[in-house]
């Protein structure tokens, strides 16, 4: 039988050369920070050897721009601790903003995990900037396994950010999807995943949860989407958005449950509106609210 103990549990347990013969140009419409770029001594050949093997400077993926590629690829060598000149903190910052692709962020992935080898920081800022691409692009794959792998990765999500990853599953459900099944089973690791980085489960949580589960359609999911809405409201403050609310009432409508219907409309015009202001963070990256 299902449940949220459960899961969480189970979880838990398995748990002087010009660059290319021209300079970096342009990506997503932003000129790449002449501060990013390696220099001369990184640029004399068009093969560079990194921690992921031999790179050829002018072969870039299938669907990642040249600009991203080099930039990439010139990256990785610089942070072995006797380079003489090791890449910005903000590299992969930039990289997470500016990537326009799956393929770009899967390499932003791939630059994750060399920089966490590395012992190069990996702030609260970083992990919020992951969210935003994955979410920007609708490809939660990376960052999910990145949750599920803190040692490789070290990523550092907070209640806000969590919440919002939940959300882009909502977003996916409503696609129709293929695969709904293992659509659900990983909104429900992400989610299980709150206790293993010290999050407490709140009203962001359980709304995000509840309407991820009302898209992806299913008849498992509606269930789930019960189970989840019944355990969130019996908290003596209950833990609910009023968003999810809504969401529980038009799917409601749509089964012909008019009574189960009124309940959440009623419920949900309690409640206020919905706080989604957006995280804030020092200059050293640490969430400050």
């Amino acid at each position: 039988m299902f449940s949220l103990g459960s899961l969480a549990a189970r979880t838990a347990r398995t748990q002087s050369a010009r660059y290319l013969l021209r300079p970096l140009s342009t990506v997503a419409d932003a000129a790449v920070p002449k501060n990013l770029q390696p220099g001369a001594t990184w640029l004399s050949s068009p093969t560079i050897e990194t921690p992921v093997g031999v790179l050829d400077l002018n072969k870039a993926p299938s669907n990642v721009r040249s600009q991203v590629w080099q930039l990439y690829a010139t990256t990785l060598p610089r942070l072995n601790p006797k380079s003489i000149k090791p890449p910005k903190k903000s590299t992969l910052n930039w990289l997470l903003q500016n990537a326009e692709t799956k393929e770009e962020l899967d390499l932003a992935q791939q630059l994750t995990h060399q920089w966490r080898m590395s012992l190069r920081p990996i702030t609260q800022a970083t992990t919020d900037l992951w969210v935003a691409a994955c979410v920007r692009l609708k490809y939660p794959t990376p960052f999910l396994a990145m949750l599920d792998d803190r040692w490789k990765y070290r990523p550092m999500p907070i209640n806000q950010n969590m919440a919002r990853f939940i959300k882009l599953y909502a977003y996916l459900g409503l696609q129709k999807p293929e695969n709904p099944d293992t659509l659900l089973e990983d909104v429900f690791r992400v989610f299980a995943l709150y206790p293993y980085y010290d999050l407490k489960y709140d009203a962001a949580a359980y709304g995000a949860l509840v309407q991820a589960c009302c898209a992806i359609g299913t008849e498992e999911s509606w269930r789930r989407a019960l189970v989840v809405a019944e355990e969130a409201l019996a908290f003596t403050s209950p833990k609910i958005t009023r968003e999810a609310l809504k969401d529980l009432e038009t799917r409601s409508r749509r089964l012909g449950e008019s009574e189960m219907a009124q309940r959440y409309q009623e419920l949900a015009d309690t409640m206020q509106k919905d706080d989604e202001r957006e995280a804030k963070f020092d200059e050293k990256g640490n969430f400050i609210h």
